[in-house]
């Protein structure tokens, strides 16, 4: 698998957000959606994976393909 970056700012200038929301009522954890246009993009599937890293104030967002 090759990783593929996307970086996200809070707002984007396509106006399209993502909403952060429980996963479940019994964690801690926050779920998203990815916006279409990213999707789109770069050809996102079910069950290709996101990876998350930070780097100060910034979240980069590496992709996987699914093979």
């Amino acid at each position: 698998m090759h990783g593929n970056k996307v970086s996200f700012m809070a707002k984007n200038q396509r106006s399209d957000e993502s909403i952060l929301n429980l996963a479940t009522s019994k964690r801690r954890s926050l779920r998203t959606t990815v916006p279409s246009f990213i999707m789109d993009q770069f050809e996102l599937k079910p069950g290709d994976s996101l990876r998350w890293k930070i780097d100060g104030d910034k979240i980069t967002v590496e992709f996987n393909k699914k093979d």
